[in-house]
């Protein structure tokens, strides 16, 4: 049987270029990690709904247990945490994919998996840390993410519109993709998400002044601010 499912790949925007103001990158990360960890705690805490996550850097890659006919969830934890990140301060971008998902770890050398302890090998004087998780659940994710235009964004790939419910706004863009509006729109289940697991739940026109100040707080490039601002329909 194909283990097929659902997985976001969400980090965090402009991270290494704030990164000497290091504050101002971790507080937008910590926010996206409490996110997650929210979610994962007070909303989908079930053996069927439950989540897995897994950071990579600035980022992180969320995996649903099961496969999942549509992708409605997937999208409203995205925006979820999308929102959450911007109302303190921060901007994500994420995208969304499909795949097998599963521990590598047995994969490893034999001196690395006798030595390893909770994700920690060590090494002389030194540390090494593994991942012990992968699949094409993560890299396909990553892929949509590498083929999308700069920007602010929740993309999908084309082929996936039909599993994504009215309630949410998508557009086709370049390469194969769609762009899901995250900021505008009052979803049932992005707010039943955020009121369950307490993540920050502006009215949409705060959204919109929080971004614009995102914007004009930062030296973005023109590039960045047309994509994301046109996709949100957002005017500046």
């Amino acid at each position: 049987m194909t283990d097929t499912r659902w997985a976001i790949y969400i980090d965090i925007e402009g991270f290494g270029s704030l990164y000497d103001q290091t504050m101002r990158a971790i507080l937008p990360l910590n926010a996206l990690m409490e996110g997650i960890y929210r979610i994962g705690e007070k909303k989908y805490n079930d053996d069927v709904s439950r989540l897995f996550a897994h950071q990579f850097g600035d980022g992180f890659v969320i995996v649903s247990c099961f496969e999942e006919k549509l992708l409605d969830r997937s999208a409203a934890i995205a925006i979820s945490l999308m929102r959450h990140v911007l109302a303190l301060g921060g901007i994500a971008k994420a995208s969304i994919s499909e795949g097998g998902f599963s521990g590598i770890k047995g994969c490893y050398p034999r001196a690395i998996i006798d030595k390893e302890k909770s994700g920690f090998v060590p090494m002389g004087a030194g540390l090494m840390t593994i991942i012990p998780v992968m699949g094409t659940a993560l890299i396909n994710a990553i892929g949509l993410d590498k083929r999308s235009p700069s920007g602010s964004l929740l993309i999908i790939d084309a082929t996936n519109e039909n599993r994504i419910s009215t309630d949410f706004a998508c557009r086709e863009i370049e390469n194969g993709l769609v762009s899901i509006n995250w900021l505008k729109g009052n979803q049932n289940l992005v707010s039943e998400i955020c009121d369950d697991a307490g993540l920050s739940n502006h009215s949409e026109p705060e959204r919109e002044s929080l971004l614009k100040k995102y914007i004009n707080s930062n030296n973005l490039k023109p590039k960045w601010v047309r994509t994301t601002c046109y996709e949100q329909g957002v005017f500046i």
